[in-house]
């Protein structure tokens, strides 16, 4: 026999088939063991596609996914019941399809039975295709659509048949629908198409690609138009993906990817064995020797349709490649990124293979080398099967490193606590993510849930007996161990390496809770803060925070805690915003423990001037919750930690580098590395921060900083004279080797030219003789407009506030609006105010209450635009609000309350009337509602 049979191919072909779906149906449910946090929200959307009416476009949620595999997935679902069987089961099926693809395709590529044969036994014995034909992923789609969009596409063009180039169009828009990858193939489509449109036969192949184009942007015209309307969703995914400058350099990533066809491969053990390359040394080498082969044949093809196949198995290992090396943010080289080269280097090695078969030919001219190497591709199949069985189903699938990796705990964690008596109990589940899709798709008491992200707290019930649940990749911390030593430990599963998947405890009683800094801070009624444990840290690293809370009511809102630390003159040096126990699982009664660890920066001077600002704020308007005091009323919006220190440290052994850098020497002891600066833009009267950054070596003699503003006449003006750290820590006092971040504030004076200026450090010796003089960029000055007139007042009112500010009375206007008022404050400064204060307007309830008010407003002066500090002595500010009634206010009488006070404690300013009477606020004259 020297030629291979129709008969003989469709055998083979069977078997190779059969192989697929040996290895692609076996254990679906089993192996992987985990159910990936990626999967189960597949299940969970497919579920909604098949049983809840849902039919998305494109499904926004969890940073954007294509939508045919769900609505397969789901339509399964319909008939098979849904389940991760279910789920996988599509991917099983895409996979099988896909190898009998990969056959089709190869007879349209090369019209040789032999490079398709041993194409589609590769990808039916491929560990990496196995690996995604197990997976209830979408990506699984993109190779069966591009392989039958190139197979519909040649055979159109070869027969010249108009229901091939259709059926090729719909393949190609359907593409669109598979994966983020496929993004690409249609340039690489383009790009193959190039010898079709320089041939001969231009015209005719332009009318046939302009077919299958037309039809694509038909079937792709709903996705598309949803893009349209919806451009972010388009973009989120490759933007988080896209390069940085932490990133890796597209050429290192490059040449990552290149290594993965048969050197090093994905490291990433979800989705290989780690740095196992796509083929082995022997195929890879084929691999090569077939993409060489296919240069040397390019000149003699005669058809444009053989060229055209050629160049695109010559471009797709280089274009379909991009999606993992442009990934620089990710893991690199990636086999999921990755997974749009299927099917066409899975070709490569058999035409590299067919030149050692044609040459044997040729030196054996007697032999049936057809027979033969049939023989051969069969053992040679059944053999890779073992293989690829052996190391998917008993290696890579027992691996502990995978059953981890793919959420195997929270997986055992689903069944436990569905078999689990939950009645009357709450119940704690740790996870790396809130409400995590495992346990949404898998257990039955999702509903149940409470949830503790990464376990940064341990929440008690207020009476009811509860369960902790802490897995392996989100375990019980080592601080709240002690809190659990009189709860039961109740019997779990093992993991695969012979530990426990998950640490399972119930308790009973509400163990003793005690923080060494008891506090009874009210916010907004909803939540309480007990108290506080802190401890110490040096700059560079984190500070160990420990908050108490404890919970008034039941909530719905999104409120998230948040800590500022600051240092003594208001500058925030880092924050942190809080995940611990989300608000919207609040009850009643129940007591928080959360840590909190705070960044202290590199560069923070050492001391004890430093404070944690500690709120709540709502995520989704912005709004902090009100501190109030015993009595129920407003004392600020925070809670201030005081004198926490930060504790001498060791110089970093690599200096960060400023924003700004000038690597400025100014003594041979003293380096300016450069700054940080604030606002480019100010007016006179406001104050302009900026951060001098500092390394010494050694001690430093005294030294002066003078801070100036040069106009573009060369006059200039002195703005102070300061040593660092708000003339805390002279140079004279620095312990060195020292790395230091030095935060100036300084003051645009309030009779200054407005103009452009460049803001001068002039560094001055024990002499006052300079040393050095650094230029800190420019500064745009503006003119404050102030005003020293009292107006009209038509509601004379006259009040003192603290000493400093004088309330001469105000205008309340109604506006055409049904409810709707202007009222105007006309304040006068006595002397220039000591702080920044907040006004509040508060319009209270006919029964005088404000628990909360009809109405009310706290801001400083002006909406937040013109803060006390500003204000000189004797100078008039109008200060302007729009009260708005609610549409359902009854009628009545509504009192008018305002007043002035610090926004950080709360504390109002008393006021003085004229009568002498004084309080800490005014009340003006009541809005009567009518009928």
């Amino acid at each position: 026999m020297r030629r291979l049979q129709h008969s003989h191919a469709l055998l083979f072909m069977l078997f190779c088939l059969m192989t697929a779906a040996t290895l692609r149906l076996s254990n679906l449910p089993k192996v992987p063991a985990g159910v990936h946090y990626d999967e189960a929200a597949n299940g969970v959307l497919a579920a909604e596609i098949g049983f809840d009416g849902e039919r998305p476009l494109f499904i926004t949620s969890y940073t954007g996914k294509e939508v045919l595999f769900f609505y397969l997935a789901g339509g399964l679902m319909r008939l098979l019941g849904d389940s991760v069987f279910t789920l996988r089961l599509t991917a099983a099926l895409v996979g099988i399809v896909t190898v009998a693809a990969v056959y089709w395709l190869g007879l349209e590529l090369f019209r040789d039975r032999r490079v398709a044969l041993v194409a589609a036994a590769l990808l039916a014995i491929s560990f990496w295709h196995l690996l995604f034909s197990h997976l209830g992923f979408r990506a699984i789609t993109q190779p069966l659509l591009q392989t039958l969009t190139v197979a519909a596409l040649l055979r159109g063009v070869r027969l010249e048949q108009r229901k091939w180039l259709l059926l090729s169009g719909v393949f190609l828009g359907l593409t669109g629908y598979t994966y983020l990858a496929a993004r690409l193939f249609p340039v690489l489509l383009l790009l193959a198409s190039v010898p079709l449109l320089v041939g001969r036969n231009w015209r005719k192949r332009s009318l046939q690609l302009m077919l299958v184009g037309g039809v694509a942007l038909i079937v792709l015209a709903p996705l598309l138009g949803f893009f349209m309307a919806n451009p972010d969703a388009f973009w989120v995914r490759i933007t988080q993906v896209a390069p940085d400058e932490a990133a890796l350099s597209l050429g290192e990533s490059l040449l990552r990817s290149l290594q993965m066809f048969f050197l090093v491969g994905d490291p990433y053990i979800r989705f290989n064995l780690p740095e196992r390359p796509l083929f082995g040394w022997f195929w890879g080498g084929l691999l090569l020797v077939g993409w060489m082969m296919l240069i040397w044949r390019w000149r003699a093809l005669q058809a444009d349709w053989q060229r055209a196949s050629v160049l695109l198995l010559l471009l797709a290992p280089f274009i379909m490649l991009l999606p993992t090396a442009l990934a620089v943010n990710e893991i690199v080289p990636s086999n999921l990124r990755a997974i749009g080269l299927i099917p066409f280097i899975f070709y490569l090695p058999g035409v590299g293979l067919m030149v050692f078969v044609n040459d044997l030919g040729r030196q054996f001219k007697r032999i049936e080398l057809t027979s033969a190497v049939l023989t051969v591709g069969v053992l040679a199949l059944m053999v890779g099967g073992l293989l690829t069985e052996r190391l998917y189903f008993r290696v890579w699938g027992q691996d502990a490193a995978v059953f981890y990796e793919t959420d195997g705990d929270l997986t055992a964690v689903a069944d436990f606590l569905d078999q689990l008596d939950t009645e009357g109990k709450n119940i704690y589940v740790s996870a790396l993510h809130y409400q995590h899709p495992t346990l949404a798709y898998l257990s039955e008491k999702y509903e149940q849930v409470k949830w503790l992200p990464e376990s940064q707290a341990v929440v008690f019930p207020a009476r009811e007996e509860a369960v902790y649940i802490f897995p392996h990749n989100s375990p019980l911390p080592r601080w709240a161990i002690d809190y659990f030593s009189a709860a039961d430990l109740l019997s779990t599963p093992f993991a695969p390496d012979g530990s426990t998947a998950f640490l399972a405890y119930e308790m009973r009683n509400t163990p003793e809770i005690t923080p060494t800094q008891p506090l009874a801070v009210n916010f907004g009624n909803a939540i309480t803060l007990l108290g506080y444990d802190i401890g110490s840290a040096t700059a560079g690293e984190t500070l160990p925070l420990f908050l108490y809370w404890q919970v008034n009511f039941d909530q719905t809102a999104d409120f998230t805690p948040f800590i500022h630390f600051e240092d003594g003159w208001g500058q925030r040096w880092s924050q942190k915003e809080t995940f611990a126990y989300p608000s919207t699982q609040w009850s009643r009664g129940e007591t928080i423990v959360q840590r909190v660890e705070i960044a202290l920066p590199v560069g923070a001077p050492s001391g004890s001037n430093y404070q944690l600002r500690i709120g709540l704020f709502s995520g989704s308007s912005g709004e902090r919750l009100p501190r109030l005091d015993e009595d129920g009323r407003y004392a600020g919006d925070t809670y201030l930690i005081e004198n926490v220190t930060v504790q001498s440290g060791e110089m970093p052994r690599h200096l960060p580098q400023p924003p700004i850098v000038l690597n400025q020497t100014i003594r041979p002891q003293l380096e300016l590395l450069g700054l940080t600066r604030g606002a480019l833009e100010a007016a006179t009267g406001e104050s302009v921060d900026l951060a001098l950054w500092w390394h010494a070596m050694e001690p430093v003699p005294q030294t002066t900083i003078r801070l100036e503003l040069m106009g573009s006449n060369n006059v200039g003006r002195i703005l102070n004279y300061a040593q660092p750290v708000h003339n805390t820590y002279p140079f004279t006092s620095w312990q060195t080797p020292q790395f230091l971040i030095d935060w100036q504030t300084v003051q645009v004076p309030h009779n200054i030219p407005a103009g452009e200026y460049r803001l001068l450090a002039r560094f001055l010796d024990g002499a006052d003789a300079t040393l050095a003089t650094s230029d800190l960029g420019p500064l745009r000055v503006t003119v404050t407009e102030r005003n020293f007139t009292v107006p009209d007042v038509a509601r004379p009112y006259p009040a003192t506030f603290g000493n400093e500010i004088k309330l001469h009375g105000y205008n309340l206007t109604p506006l055409n609006e049904p409810g709707q008022y202007q009222l105007d404050l006309i304040w006068q400064a006595q002397t220039e105010p000591g702080n920044d204060y907040t006004v509040f307007v508060h319009l209270l309830q006919d029964d005088g209450s404000c628990n909360p008010c009809l109405w009310q407003q706290d801001v400083m002066p002006q909406q937040n635009q013109y803060p006390t500090s500003r204000w000189l002595a004797e100078e008039v500010v109008t200060d302007s609000y729009q009260i708005t009634l609610p549409p359902d206010t009854p009628p009545g009488s509504y009192q008018l309350e305002i007043g002035l006070y610090i926004a950080e404690t709360g504390r109002r300013l008393q006021v003085v009337q004229p009568n002498g009477s004084e309080s800490d606020a005014v009340f003006l004259e009541p809005i009567i509602v009518e009928n």
